[in-house]
């Protein structure tokens, strides 16, 4: 079914608007286990957001076809709602469709995953290897019954790598992600490399004290805890009052070295696009500048109860791109030695959702990672938690490095040097 004859068949049962939001992904990946191929992936897939309104009343369907049955879920999800909501659509003079043949291929990255050459001998304690690496476009277009057909597109490549070490009875896993809109920024052979190393110092395992440590949260676990921060920022927490910054905008209340900022016009970075998921045209923002909050995340819903512009943040809920946690000018190994003694937090286990409460920012969930000692990584710890909150985790900000890394389209973050925080270690 053409999109002209779905917008006749909804204007012929009595919509008045009606608009269709289309993905299409295409994505080539790879996984293998000690160099030898697991699975191979060559696909193409498009599905639909389609929201349509009548008689004061607008709903919406997800699905993976078109075709006269969608009219008659929406009818018949507009005659059970009693929602009186709204919705805006787009207006005719928007029209700047793109269409680009792509070329997604990986032969190059397979042949070096497959090929990989490093030092047995040097890693003789790693069991395993898992690498994964990808190549997906996506394109995503809106076309409404107004006349307007828009479109917006990203590429990007993602390389996972997991090493297993084994010492006795002692095991360690170090794994690492990396998502990047240039497939020279990933360097496949360094990162493969570097989750060995760290799985073999993995099996080395010391018992951590009850303790304040300084700590180093690798660019990894702090951008889960971003993901989490975001969450925070959306007007409809706000107004549902379910965030704990609810009321701070334009307050102070992390260090003054935190810069968060969200830059979806950004080509550099993974998450580049023109416009969101309801056709709002997207801005490069402040989120939060010098500790101080200076900006919600609004989709149109929600900016219409603050009478205000919409920031262009629905996706699959208010959401964000290229957000980021501005980077500062040292490196991982200069905050460790700027640090001298500490831990290096790497990983966690346990939902997110429900190891920080966004409600309260209250933090607790089990770490995993190694000891510094004089500047130097020396062994792993014992798996820890590490108790704490938002407030505190942000405003005990000591130093901020330039390892700036994405592994998701929506946030991103540089490794951050962090004092004084409670960890449990037996």
């Amino acid at each position: 079914m053409t999109y002209n004859e779905l917008f006749e068949l909804a204007q012929n049962k009595g919509f008045n608007n009606i608009q269709v939001t289309e993905e299409t992904k295409k994505e080539n990946s790879i996984y293998l286990i000690n160099k030898k191929i697991e699975d191979y992936t060559d696909c193409e897939k498009t599905t639909y957001t389609v929201k349509a309104e009548k008689d004061g009343k607008t709903e919406q369907i997800y699905t993976e076809y078109l075709d006269e049955s969608i009219v008659d879920l929406l009818l018949e999800k507009i005659l059970e709602t009693e929602s009186k909501y709204e919705d805006t659509y787009l207006d005719i003079n928007k029209n700047n469709t793109i269409d680009e043949e792509v070329n997604i291929d990986i032969k190059e990255e397979l042949d070096l995953l497959k090929n990989l050459n490093y030092a047995k001998e040097k890693y003789e304690k790693v069991q395993s290897l898992e690498t994964a690496y990808s190549d997906t476009y996506t394109k995503t277009r809106i076309v409404n019954n107004k006349g307007v057909d828009i479109a917006t597109s990203s590429r990007n490549y993602e390389l996972y790598v997991e090493a297993s070490a084994k010492e006795n009875d002692k095991i360690a896993t170090y794994s690492e992600s990396t998502l990047s809109s240039n497939k020279k920024e990933i360097n496949i052979k360094r990162i493969v490399e570097n989750a060995l190393t760290l799985a073999t110092l993995g099996t080395k395992k010391k018992r951590l004290e009850n303790k304040k440590y300084n700590i180093v949260l690798n660019n990894k676990l702090a951008s889960f805890i971003l993901n989490e921060l975001q969450k925070m920022l959306s007007a409809e927490a706000v107004h549902q009052k379910k965030t704990c910054l609810e009321n701070k905008k334009n307050e102070k209340v992390f260090s003054n070295k935190l810069t968060i900022v969200e830059e979806p016009l950004n080509k550099k970075y993974p998450g580049y696009t023109i416009f969101d998921k309801e056709g709002t045209n997207t801005i490069n923002k402040i989120l939060i500048e010098n500790g101080t909050i200076k900006n919600y995340l609004y989709d149109i819903k929600e900016a219409i109860i603050d009478k205000v512009e919409s920031t262009g943040n629905k996706y699959n809920g208010i959401g964000t791109r290229n957000m980021f946690i501005v980077p500062g000018k040292k490196s991982l190994e200069e905050l460790f030695n700027e640090m001298q003694d500490g831990i290096y937090i790497t990983n966690y286990l346990g939902s997110m959702g429900s190891s920080i409460n966004i409600s309260s920012g209250n933090i607790s969930f089990q770490v995993f990672g190694y000891i510094i000692e004089n500047g130097k990584l020396v062994s792993g710890f014992e798996p820890a938690i590490i108790t704490t909150s938002i407030f505190e985790l942000f405003s005990n900000i000591e130093d901020i490095g330039n390892d700036l890394k994405f592994s998701t389209r929506t946030v991103a973050s540089p490794s951050l040097y962090i004092k004084e925080i409670s960890i449990s270690g037996e």
